[in-house]
């Protein structure tokens, strides 16, 4: 049974609890929805344990805070566990299985040899590692956008796998390959979860649309690169939402496409 998960970052507990607190109610009637809280910094211990107490049992997954974070710096190590730190205790309060963790910035051997580094050193199997559009919203560069990166640093580390269907259109489209060969490639590597939206294609900017506001095949997407146990992140939405509709009908759009 595949499942879907409602998108939080810690911070919005301060801002609106009641709707992560109805989403969690919406959750604990379905056997097919968790929660993935993005571990922003700045979250005490205390703070997650009072989310911890709102939602009760529902199953959470923590995605680590990439504000500021970049595993291709030698020079941001310690930056970089500390930031780390904070989805590790996270993780520990809501007994999470998986810390979702970008790579970072830059293209090229060395940044991938330093990512690979930190990452093993970083020495947790809760870790997997995201593929990343080729540049940001910004036009930066990212690390971790093909299969081969991802594969390394899998193999350096022992991490995980985090397949986000966006980040891997986007990039396809900015080095012009084909989007479907390219999904193919890091299907193959047996993802841990996923994150999905929908979008524009050729666009190469990561939209977070909500579904069926773009023309992202998604029936062809979650019925032939995911599995039939998946966890699927739904990564739907620009800003916080203090309404779950949209929530609830993303999950009732994918739903119906199984």
């Amino acid at each position: 049974m595949r499942k879907f998960g409602f998108k939080f970052f810690s911070t919005n507990f301060q801002q609106a609890p009641e709707t992560i607190t109805e989403c969690a109610e919406i959750a604990s009637s379905k056997e097919d929805i968790f929660m993935e809280f993005t571990a922003v910094a700045v979250t005490t211990d205390e703070e997650f344990k009072k989310i911890k107490a709102a939602i009760g049992n529902i199953e959470v997954r923590i995605h680590a805070s990439y504000d500021g974070f970049d595993a291709s710096n030698s020079e941001l190590f310690q930056r970089n566990k500390k930031i780390l730190a904070s989805a590790q205790k996270a993780a520990d309060i809501f007994d999470a299985k998986t810390i979702v963790v970008h790579a970072g910035y830059g293209h090229g051997k060395k940044h991938l040899e330093e990512a690979g580094r930190q990452f093993k050193l970083f020495n947790d199997e809760r870790i997997v590692v995201e593929n990343l559009p080729y540049y940001d919203n910004n036009g930066d560069e990212m690390l971790g956008n093909m299969a081969d990166e991802i594969a390394y640093i899998r193999n350096e580390s022992k991490c995980g796998f985090c397949f986000d269907f966006s980040h891997a259109i986007c990039s396809a489209a900015a080095q012009k390959l084909d989007i479907d060969k390219y999904l193919q490639s890091l299907f193959l590597l047996k993802p841990t979860v996923y994150h999905m939206c929908d979008g524009n294609i050729p666009e190469m900017k990561d939209l977070h649309l909500h579904f069926g506001e773009g023309n992202y095949p998604l029936k062809h997407y979650l019925n032939d690169y995911t599995d039939e146990n998946a966890y699927i992140t739904m990564e739907t939405g620009n800003g916080f939402e203090q309404s779950n509709d949209l929530r609830l009908k993303d999950y009732n759009y994918l739903k119906a496409m199984l």
